[in-house]
């Protein structure tokens, strides 16, 4: 392992209310203070709760006519905890912890240290090393002499992170639209009270409910706000499932044994496809380009 290897990368990740809270502030700003604090990359939470509406999605496309309630939050979790409904619930991590599990999975090479900004509790998880209230945040670039409102509204020579959603909301539940053609289900707003009133009105329809907002979830409190903060809509997402956003186990639909291929078999079409018979040969790793040159406080 090389010197560079070993240094940790060190990642925040920003959530939707510190975002609101820095206004005017806009996100380019807030990177580069960030980075002159000694943080090498900035993340939106929004990753992790598209990876999180990408998986409910899923799950909800694979149970026909059936009603949910999502929970990715831990003040949806004590509510329910406190009145267990009798509606199944589709419980996944928080926001933060799924949105840090990506980017340790994305620099899987490097040692990575995640700091979270943001009041939402879920932040305190193992996958999180630090965890920040937004005002914390200021004081300490304020403190380091770092001014956000001064510093510029663009990247030199460089692209800003893809922030924009395309399956989520704020705090992780899909979004209406998404889910409608993902899953042919129906998103609807609703408090823990009421869950099995809810679905028994909608007896024979399939639904999703969300409780963020109605359980004061620090993610979904301002959706309206995060809104005219963040770029319009994807038309594709921006993320790539692949890391576990739940630590339950997920039901998977049963997939056919392949028939079992002949050598001969083989080789033809690796011929049809004007590929060689033999081996194949793995492409030489790309070494990391990012380094560190200060611990962030």
């Amino acid at each position: 392992m090389t010197d560079t290897q070993r240094l940790p990368i060190y990642v925040a990740i920003i959530g939707t209310d510190t975002l609101l809270a820095a206004r005017p502030v806009d996100w380019v700003q807030l990177t580069h203070a960030c980075r002159r604090a000694g943080f090498d990359f900035i993340a939106p939470v929004s990753w992790g709760e598209e990876l999180i509406a990408s998986h409910v999605g899923e799950r909800m496309a694979i149970a026909p006519r059936s009603t949910m309630v999502a929970s990715s939050c831990p003040f949806v979790d004590e509510a329910m905890r406190e009145s267990p409904p009798a509606t199944p619930i589709l419980k996944t991590v928080p926001p933060p912890v799924a949105c840090a599990r990506y980017l340790r999975a994305a620099f899987s090479t490097r040692p990575v240290h995640v700091t979270y900004v943001g009041a939402c509790p879920g932040a305190v998880h193992p996958e999180v090393d630090e965890h920040f209230l937004p005002e914390v945040l200021f004081a300490k670039l304020s403190e380091a002499g770092i001014d956000p409102a001064a510093l510029p509204h663009h990247l030199d020579a460089q692209l800003p992170v893809e922030r924009a959603r395309y399956a989520s909301m704020p705090g992780g539940a899909p979004s209406p639209d998404w889910l409608m053609v993902r899953a042919g289900v129906r998103l609807v707003e609703s408090a823990p009270i009421a869950v099995d009133a809810v679905t028994k009105t909608f007896d024979g329809d399939a639904i999703l409910m969300d409780l963020a907002q109605s359980c004061r979830c620090v993610c979904a409190r301002d959706r309206w706000g995060a809104a005219l903060v963040e770029p319009p809509r994807a038309t594709e997402s921006i993320v790539k499932a692949g890391v576990p956003v739940t630590d339950e186990p997920v039901p998977t639909p049963e997939v056919a044994t392949p028939a079992p291929v002949s050598a001969q078999e083989r080789r033809a079409t690796f011929a049809e496809n004007g590929l060689s018979a033999g081996e194949v040969v793995e492409a030489p790793p790309v070494p990391p380009l990012l380094t560190t040159t200060r611990e962030p406080w």
